[in-house]
């Protein structure tokens, strides 16, 4: 099973799962007034390993949210809506330059012993002191407890910035961690904040008990089943109800998995980034901006979506961002800025201001060559290899060749940071504001990684970006926005394609209370962020035998 992407490489913004594979789940109970549940969380090959330590690249699923949880986050969803966890709330001061933090009293660790602030400044300062690969780490001055649920932190320049990467901050015990090496730490009995302990580990399935102690609410699912579930098995045991909660991306899921009982049986895949055409902007024909503007305009967006699983994503607006979960931050006059179906009369004027004309169906430049290019693609992603056959089809209408070359994940990687490409098809996230976005995909220093993938360049967008870095107010950010999103329309330095949708799926047969379109309080995958899949146990209620 392919598990929903990011990108080529995985912008790390949520925990993402990889290729499943392995052997059977145990069966869940199956009649109304089950206290368990059993999850297809996503385990990389055929055998879970026991490491759970939070500052590891190798933790295994599970670590997050279920037992390590954040201070804050933010729901993409919802423009951004503040969600707090461990801590209750946030006060900037000192024009940006001081965070202070408040800790909800009632954290407490599983041993029964309380959270507290110097917990928080533990973890940060460990996590500075031994260099570990988290996603959160951040620069500052200094952090401090003022008291026992209090956190200052304070910066040289304004932080207004990193508050996503603050609220990611996911505290340890000091007592616990103190002279561990985090990089060789396996954690294997973990003492942490979130709902669940670990009750039994198994190569093949984690099994993890709810605390009677949770300090945060009673936790409605007693026992959380996560088996290793085979690619090739996980539609049968969703149509079984063996696995009840999925994060797979179920090919054509209406039809495989909805329509089979559509009064049990649900997907939803909300979204949480975007697809993207990213030029090579180091080489031509791709450093023109009307090749770039022809190439989107003879895009068909809306047959894009429906490759694979139709009716489960829809085009995006062309400023890159989503019209329905970041419609707060859309100025304006991009409201509508959307472009579902191609435009090939306006394609064509494009190409004829860089040159090309269309002769018996092909493309052609003043040297009489046809306009040709190559996609690059990961040989193991045979959904992502069919969208861009698609895609190559679509182009070909306007008269443009186009090849689908599938290689390594490592040499797709290489070929990408060295610029030796002509163009690459991958995603990117959105976060609390459109500022870190635009900076993953439009910051000169972020050339071939993140998602500027295609190395563009403009000092324009960089100073832009600078404003916005100290920017602390919604509207500010917004004026700000605007002007990245008309430089997304006029430059395109990346064609928007299609949202990206975390995938899920989830059978209400036992339980009730999942998110949904109508209310989305979380992305509900598995494997998302860790107050999202919190958000959702915690949430879900049991169906009343008879």
């Amino acid at each position: 099973m392919k598990w929903t992407r990011l990108g080529v490489t995985g912008a790390a913004a949520l925990a993402l799962a990889v290729t499943a594979a392995g052997c059977s789940a145990t069966p869940a109970a199956s009649g109304g007034g089950s206290d368990s549940l059993t999850v297809n969380m996503g385990f990389s090959g055929n055998t879970i390993a026991r490491n759970f330590n939070p500052f590891s690249l190798q933790a295994s699923q599970g670590t997050f949210g279920f037992q390590y949880e954040p201070l804050f986050a933010f729901n993409t969803l919802q423009g951004g809506k503040f969600v707090p966890w461990l801590a209750t709330k946030y006060a900037w001061s000192d024009g940006g330059k001081k965070i202070t933090i408040d800790l909800d009293k009632r954290a407490n660790w599983s041993d029964g012993t309380k959270l507290t602030a110097k917990d928080v400044v533990f973890a940060l300062e460990y996590v500075t002191k031994q260099d570990l690969p988290v996603e959160w780490k951040f620069e500052y001055e200094k952090a401090k407890a003022t008291d026992d649920h209090t956190v200052e932190i304070t910066f040289d320049t304004p932080g207004y910035a990193r508050l996503r990467s603050i609220g990611s901050i996911r505290p340890v015990p000091e007592k616990v961690w103190k002279g561990k090496n985090g990089k060789t730490f396996t954690n294997p009995d973990p003492v942490a904040s979130g709902p669940y302990t670990l009750k039994r580990y198994a190569a093949q399935q984690l099994t993890f008990e709810a605390r009677d102690d949770y300090w945060k609410q009673k936790v409605p699912v007693k026992t959380l089943k996560a088996p290793v579930v085979a690619s090739s098995s996980e539609i049968g045991k969703l149509l079984s109800g063996e696995v009840e909660w999925s994060g797979g991306a179920v090919p054509d899921v209406k039809k495989s998995y909805v329509d089979k009982d559509p009064k049990n049986h649900h997907a939803w895949y909300p979204t949480y980034g975007g697809t993207y055409m990213f030029f090579n902007h180091k080489k031509a024909p791709f450093k023109d901006v009307h090749v770039r503007k022809g190439i989107s305009l003879a895009v068909n967006r809306t047959e894009l979506a429906d490759v694979g699983n139709p009716g489960m994503f829809k085009p995006l607006n062309l400023t890159g961002l989503d019209s329905k979960t970041q419609g707060k931050w859309i100025d304006a006059k991009y409201q509508d800025a959307d472009q579902p179906k191609p435009e090939l009369a306006a394609a064509q004027k494009e190409f004829a201001k860089a040159g090309y004309t269309k002769k018996d169906g092909r493309l052609v430049g003043k040297d009489g060559r046809q306009l040709s290019f190559k996609i690059l693609e990961v040989t193991e992603f045979a959904d992502a290899i069919q969208r861009d056959k698609v895609l190559a089809q679509q182009l070909k209408q306007a008269g443009i060749k186009v090849g689908v070359e599938p290689m390594a994940s490592a040499q797709l990687d290489t070929a990408r940071q060295e610029a030796k490409f002509d163009v690459l098809v991958g995603g990117a996230v959105f976060y609390n504001t459109p500022y870190n976005f635009y900076k993953d995909m439009l910051h000169s220093k972020n050339g071939g990684i993140w998602t500027n993938y295609g190395h563009y360049k403009s000092a324009k967008a960089d100073g832009i970006l600078k404003e916005m870095e100290r920017a602390g107010d919604d509207a500010t950010i917004k004026k700000l926005s605007a002007k990245l999103e008309k430089l997304m329309i006029d430059e395109v330095p990346a064609a928007p394609l299609i949202t990206n949708g975390a995938s899920t799926q989830y059978n209400s047969k036992n339980w009730t209370g999942w998110p949904d379109e109508k209310n989305p309080y979380a992305i509900p995958a598995p494997w998302a962020g860790p107050t999202d899949m919190v958000q959702t146990i915690l949430s879900l209620r049991p169906v009343k035998a008879g």
